[in-house]
């Protein structure tokens, strides 16, 4: 298994729980484990997370344009993926890709 980042998201999701979970995600450009986070207004942002000394940087805009697949699993169970499509780093379109119990 390959690294991976994890991203939030703060807009608002048509799906009851989705805006609660942290999820993975291996289409952003470096997967060191990293977190990202999609604000309420579209905007994505980064945080650079340093796992020997503990210290994080603060989070800061990203111009990213292209297309961010995000995957996780809602309680009780169940896997959810979503797709979210950028351009300079503004959220231009958020699609569910897939909804289903496991």
């Amino acid at each position: 298994m390959g690294m991976f980042d994890r991203i939030r998201c703060n807009y608002p999701m048509p799906l009851d729980g989705a805006n609660a979970l942290t999820y993975q995600t291996k289409d952003t450009p470096a997967q060191l484990l990293d977190n990202y986070e999609i604000r309420g207004d579209g905007t994505l942002w980064h945080q650079s997370v340093d796992y020997d000394d503990g210290a994080n940087s603060p989070f800061e805009p990203v111009r990213f344009t292209g297309d961010i697949r995000f995957y996780g699993r809602l309680v009780p169970s169940g896997w959810v993926e979503w797709l979210a499509i950028f351009a300079e780093g503004r959220l231009t379109s958020l699609s569910l890709i897939e909804n289903r119990s496991t």
